[in-house]
C-alpha cells in the first residue's frame, strides 16, 4: 500500500503517530518495548490450525484471529512516523498484514499488542497459568506504551 493512504488509513482509525524527532521520545524505552514483544515468539500459544490454515475456534474465518487485522490496520494504537513506510509496504489492502500460508507477516517486535496477546485459550483450564502470564505481558506492555507517549 501507499504510504499516504496507509497514513489516512490510520488517522481514520485513530492510530496516533509519534514524532521521533520530540526531545521526550525516549529510544530506550522503545528498545525495551520492542524486546519484550520480540520475546512473545517464543511462546507457546497451543494454536490448533487444520490443513486448510484455520483455526478450531473459527473455523469459517479465513485469516483465523487476524480476520479483523485488515479493518483495523492492525489494531495499532500508536505508530512511530520512521516506521510507517516498512509497515505501509507490508500493508494489502486486500487482507492487511495477513498472508496466505504464512499468518501474519510483520515480525513480532513490530506487531500490536493487541495482535501479540490474543488467545483463544479462555476457557481451557489445563493453560490457566498462560491466560494469567498473557494477561500480565499485556499489562507491562500497555503501561510501555503509555509511557512511550507521556
Amino acid at each position: 500500500m501507499k504510504k499516504e493512504l496507509f497514513i489516512e488509513k490510520l488517522k481514520y482509525r485513530g492510530v496516533r503517530i509519534v514524532d521521533t524527532a520530540n526531545p521526550n521520545y525516549d529510544g530506550a524505552m522503545l528498545q525495551d518495548f520492542r524486546s519484550l514483544k520480540g520475546l512473545i515468539k517464543y511462546l507457546d500459544f497451543g494454536c490448533k490450525i487444520n490443513k486448510v490454515g484455520r483455526c478450531k475456534h473459527s473455523p469459517f474465518s479465513r485469516f483465523c484471529c487476524c480476520h479483523d487485522c485488515l479493518w483495523s490496520a492492525g489494531y495499532f494504537k500508536i505508530m512511530l512516523d520512521g516506521d510507517i513506510g516498512g509497515y505501509a509496504k507490508k500493508f494489502s489492502v486486500r487482507t492487511g498484514f495477513w498472508r496466505e500460508g504464512k499468518g501474519c507477516n510483520l515480525p513480532h517486535r513490530m506487531r500490536s499488542i493487541t495482535c501479540l496477546t490474543h488467545h483463544c485459550n479462555h476457557d481451557d483450564d489445563k493453560r490457566k497459568d498462560f491466560r494469567v502470564g498473557m494477561g500480565i505481558i499485556k499489562k507491562t506492555l500497555n503501561d510501555i506504551r503509555r509511557k512511550l507517549l507521556a
